[in-house]
């Protein structure tokens, strides 16, 4: 085994970070041969010793002995950290992952350590246990930035906000690529069936369907939409929108979501513009062709402002197929495999 991936959790249930490191590890694997292993740090994680052909050891308890133990048995000298607080402790506050990963750095000061910063830490307003919390945060990510000999992140936000570089020098900042699929062509909008995909995890979709609903139908009626899909777990989704009939997918395949998303004319997300670089959801609909329809409140532009033309909202100006073919080219700079060979030269320089 060449690179051990740490990871909250892993699919099933499909969530964006097991899911994102399980793409990363075929594609190392398909492109440059090199195998990986999972450690899991949810003690109550339900999978087996195995995840799509790839060893996954678990995590008994979240303790820093027991992360070393693990990545000592695993015998790597390469360990790729999957880094979003709240996954490794209710707080956001993982101590145990910092210090442990501290520990097997101090043991093996030859081995390697990368971190992809999924997230950094939270922001809230003062009756937030996040606003309290956000110091402590803070000094754990940048504590786990200065032990790491390489870093990624989605967004120069949070390299802002880590504030300082790793053992080797900067972060390399790119957005996600897309965790089901990247056809190589894709058919022009006119070609597509009227239909209009609702895709992600629970959580993302509620906000669709318990917060946006006017921006979903003013998309309906914009575009031509004539079916709507909800794709993913379980929700309570209405049955029409605006007289759109709502049909529930549940949860599919990659290979279906991909044929799905590829044969559809738009995919609606609710979520902040800022931080649509760091969206799997987001490069999925770019990935395929589809014209992203985003919906926020307040409804501040982009960040950046190269991703204000790259989504739909109401009011905007821009034809769908020129956001839909903008898109897509956004997304082929930072594809899969253009990242993979980053990925490459972190984890074997």
């Amino acid at each position: 085994m060449n690179l051990v991936h740490i990871v909250p959790t892993l699919p099933p249930p499909e969530e964006g970070v097991g899911t994102y490191a399980l793409a990363l590890a075929r594609a190392l694997a398909r492109g440059h041969g090199i195998s990986s292993g999972f450690v899991v740090g949810n003690p109550d994680w339900p999978g087996r010793g195995e995840a799509e052909g790839f060893p996954v050891s678990r995590l008994p308890a979240r303790s820093a002995a027991e992360l070393v133990s693990s990545l000592t048995r695993a015998g790597t000298a390469t360990v790729l950290v999957h880094y979003v607080n709240y996954g490794y402790q209710r707080r956001g506050c993982p101590y145990w992952l910092v210090d442990g990963l501290t520990r097997w750095r101090r043991e093996r000061p030859r081995h390697r350590l990368v971190t992809v910063f999924h997230e950094v830490y939270a922001t809230g307003l003062p009756w937030q246990s996040s606003f309290w919390l956000q110091p402590v945060q803070r000094r754990l990510a940048r504590a786990l930035l200065r032990r790491s000999h390489g870093a990624v992140t989605s967004l120069d936000l949070y390299v802002e906000r880590l504030g300082g570089e790793t053992a080797m020098g900067g972060i390399a900042v790119s957005p996600v690529f897309s965790t089901v699929g990247e056809p190589r062509t894709v058919p022009p909008l006119a070609d597509r069936a009227p239909r209009l995909v609702v895709f992600g995890g629970r959580g993302v979709r509620l906000r669709t369907w318990t917060g946006r609903l006017a921006e979903l139908e003013a998309a309906c009626r914009a575009l031509g939409i004539e079916e709507i899909c909800d794709v993913g777990p379980a929700v309570d989704s209405p049955a029409t929108v605006a007289g759109v009939p709502v049909l529930r997918y549940g949860i599919r395949s990659v290979p279906e979501v991909s044929e799905l998303l590829g044969g559809s004319r738009a995919g609606f997300l609710a979520y902040p513009p800022d931080f649509l670089a760091k969206s799997t959801i987001f490069a999925a609909y770019c990935a395929h062709g589809l014209v992203p329809v985003c919906a926020w409140t307040p409804p501040l532009p982009a960040r950046e402002t190269a991703l204000e033309r790259l989504f739909w909202r109401p009011g905007t100006s821009e034809t769908p197929e020129n956001i839909a073919r903008a898109a897509r080219t956004w997304y082929e700079g930072h594809s899969l495999n253009r990242q993979t060979e980053t990925f490459r030269r972190l984890v074997s320089p």
